[in-house]
């Protein structure tokens, strides 16, 4: 089974509203009652209009690729990483996040890029070519161990994939093991409203999982919770009704 399941529901993640820019009215009353002698201020006047884009039209909806490069930023910044740091993202399927995360590392940083399916770990290092990409170490897991190195980790990322996991305890006592004391632990997953007072099980055969199941796996497993993000995305209601995302953030206790 395929761990990681972030192509399952595509960028119907979340929606960002679009806005009109309109001209300032009392620029434009000043502009209408200029006289015909004041040439030098009308065209001055009209000049700043144009320079403070108060004739630019309605802005156009955002393409994916835009709300997926917002997304992929607002997840990366929850790890609270610096240039030249070390992460995990397990479950990382083709590189969603693992581009992202190595670009925002750079050359003096690292990134371990875990998943359990040979075709997910072909495409990412296949992009990972087209991106000339140098500092990620692909590793292939198994279901109930992400085998990454002992305390070397920054942060560890887990989006989507969690639900997935059927050793779950396993992979977060690993992830745990993974993280230097203090390191950050993010998680991520959907839940649609109807599902969340559901079962654990429920929820798994939908794909999603409920916050307060999640939280109390990740406080078992050992974490410090830092902050619970629910909603953190908002996402479309569709035939299954509202949905949202939500971010856990936790920590590996200092010794």
């Amino acid at each position: 089974m395929v761990r990681s399941a972030r192509g399952l529901l595509g960028l119907r993640w979340f929606r960002l509203p679009s806005s009109l820019v309109m001209p300032d009215t009392t620029v434009l009353r000043t502009l209408r009652t200029a006289t015909s002698s004041n040439a030098f201020v009308r065209s001055a006047i009209l000049l700043l209009l144009i320079v403070g884009g108060a004739f630019s039209q309605p802005s156009q909806p955002r393409s994916e690729e835009d709300r997926a490069g917002d997304l992929k930023k607002r997840v990366v910044e929850t790890l609270h990483l610096r240039p030249g740091d070390t992460a995990a993202d397990v479950g990382c399927g083709d590189g969603f996040y693992t581009i992202p995360l190595a670009r925002f590392l750079g050359p003096s940083g690292k990134v371990y890029a875990e998943d359990i399916s040979d075709t997910e770990l072909f495409k990412l290092k296949q992009r990972l070519g087209e991106e000339g990409l140098q500092n990620v170490e692909v590793i292939k897991g198994t279901v109930d161990d992400p085998k990454l190195p002992m305390g070397r980790l920054d942060a560890a990322l887990i989006v989507n994939a969690y639900h997935e996991m059927t050793e779950h305890e396993a992979m977060l006592r690993h992830t745990l093991a993974a993280l230097k004391p203090g390191g950050t632990f993010v998680l991520m997953e959907g839940i649609w409203d109807t599902l969340e007072a559901q079962s654990r099980d429920e929820q798994i055969k939908h794909h999603q999982l409920a916050s307060k199941v999640a939280k109390q796996e990740v406080e078992t497993a050992g974490f410090e919770i830092v902050e619970l993000r629910d909603p953190f995305i908002e996402r479309p209601s569709d035939k299954d009704g509202k949905s949202r995302w939500w971010v856990l953030i936790a920590r590996k206790p200092a010794p």
